[in-house]
């Protein structure tokens, strides 16, 4: 019973949808058999216990004597899952009131209700003028569908139908490049992040030259996919960055929020892809995007928390460019936007790792006393600077003490993958380090030469440059 489809819907519904849903029901219109109501109270009542669902106990809280056979129960969970589904179709319905109106007006134009019809239609009018609830290019698909219920409508009245081909076509026609250009930069992103092969995508440019009015260019919403495109293709091109940046902080207001914050994701992951390979252009552009969704609160949820991983990026975003003043008012004015079961340890964390940066051992490791890390990189992250705090002290007992509990600590944590190996072989080479004869010039060539070699190696910058002034 664990793995049907129809527990799998029923643990992802809420509390307010689950009473919902028990209204639904109980409603003659949509059911009349009392079993699913007791199917549904069984299998509330095991969600509420935390108690795990059994097929024997759900046979008897549903049926009465005589009982049927156990067959009759998975009918009877199939029912309540097509009306389940079949609310969760209604909830979706209910939260989209211009596909509501389509289909209101598709129902009145074949009854051929002409007021009613003529009433929904100003209505949807008025609502798709509305520029906040058009997104970036969906609404010219809606303003197509409307054009076409227009005429649909005049054809049956047998009136001269107004047949607007160029509007209908150019709204199409600015749907389809803004959808192109969407799934284009997806998959752009895709190849980059998976390190796929790259596919051929050179045929966009002309067929977009072939396009009427040049919608990727005369449109906002389309604009920002186009130049989206555009900054993920050709990085070595600073422009279309700058634009995209402007058009963002322009129109992000005429957005759906999960379309801007789709957009500003597009690129601050292209930048962070830039940082990573070495581009030290892309920190300040970056930088600028998460301070934009900041200001938009595109980088909150909806109850305005921060998660602690972008907090700790941008952090290292203003780290990365010196920016101290600056990176240290960020920690204030951002502390109280964190996950409040989490925000004073996330907090001590990220000003453990602004001291660090900036020399201030001792505060460091006061701080990192005070932290609790039940994040495995986090604690990797902390380990690594206790690592290179001693390292620098001079503290020996204390580096090898550290490098001893680092190793045992990735024994036990294989879910992190790669990056068990990596810091694997920074405690090996640092500890070969530790023990270097100076003046062991062939002991530091053949050292160097491994770090250099070993493909999975933490901080092998630091570990060269440490290996040159040992000398």
């Amino acid at each position: 019973m664990k793995d049907s489809a129809l527990l799998e819907i029923f643990a992802a519904l809420t509390p307010w949808e689950l009473r919902s849903f028990k209204v639904w029901l109980e409603s003659p219109w949509f059911n009349r058999k009392t079993t699913l109501l007791r199917l549904f109270d069984y299998l509330n009542a095991c969600r509420n216990k935390d108690k795990v669902y059994q097929l024997d106990q759900a046979y008897l809280a549903v049926f009465e004597p005589p009982y049927p056979g156990i067959a009759r129960l998975r009918h009877e969970m199939s029912d309540l899952l097509k009306l389940l589904r079949e609310f969760l179709v209604w909830q979706e319905l209910a939260q989209q009131p211009l596909q509501h109106n389509f289909f209101l007006l598709h129902a009145l134009r074949k009854r051929g209700l002409e007021k009613n019809f003529a009433l929904v239609l100003r209505e949807t009018e008025n609502y798709l003028a509305d520029e906040n609830m058009q997104g970036a290019f969906s609404g010219n698909l809606d303003q197509f569908r409307l054009e076409i219920e227009k005429h649909q409508w005049a054809m049956r009245s047998k009136r001269d139908p107004d047949f607007s081909f160029e509007k209908m076509a150019n709204n199409l026609n600015a749907w389809y490049v803004g959808q192109l250009l969407q799934i284009a930069c997806i998959e752009h992103s895709q190849q980059a992040l998976l390190h796929r092969e790259k596919r051929g995508v050179e045929w966009i440019e002309p067929l977009l030259r072939e396009i009427p009015g040049r919608p990727q260019e005369q449109l906002p919403g389309v604009a920002l996919y186009y130049y989206g495109y555009h900054m993920i293709t050709d990085p070595d091109d600073s422009e279309p960055v700058r634009i995209f940046r402007d058009l963002l902080e322009q129109h992000q207001g005429r957005l759906l929020r999960d379309e801007a914050r789709e957009l500003l994701m597009l690129a601050i992951n292209h930048g962070i892809r830039r940082i990573n390979e070495g581009d030290k252009a892309a920190l300040q552009p970056t930088l600028d995007f998460y301070l934009l969704g900041l200001e938009k609160g595109l980088l909150q949820d909806e109850k305005g928390v921060l998660t602690k991983y972008t907090y700790n990026n941008i952090l290292m975003n203003f780290l990365a460019l010196q920016e101290w003043g600056k990176a240290a008012q960020f920690l204030e004015q951002y502390r109280p936007q964190l996950p409040p079961k989490e925000q004073e340890n996330t907090y001590r964390y990220n000003l453990a790792i602004y001291h660090f940066r900036r020399g201030d051992f001792g505060t460091t490791l006061e701080l990192l006393r005070n932290v609790n890390f039940p994040d495995a990189m986090y604690n990797l992250e902390a380990r690594k600077m206790l690592l290179k705090i001693y390292f620098e002290q001079g503290a020996s007992d204390a580096l090898e003490s550290t490098l001893e509990n680092l190793l045992t600590w990735l024994r036990r944590h294989g879910e992190i993958g790669y990056h068990r190996e990596m810091y694997r072989n920074l405690a090996r080479f640092t500890g070969q380090l530790l023990r270097l004869t100076p003046g062991d010039a062939e002991g530091r060539k053949r050292l160097g030469k491994k770090i250099r070699d070993t493909p999975l190696v933490a901080e092998r910058t630091w570990l060269l440059e440490k290996l040159k002034s040992n000398r």
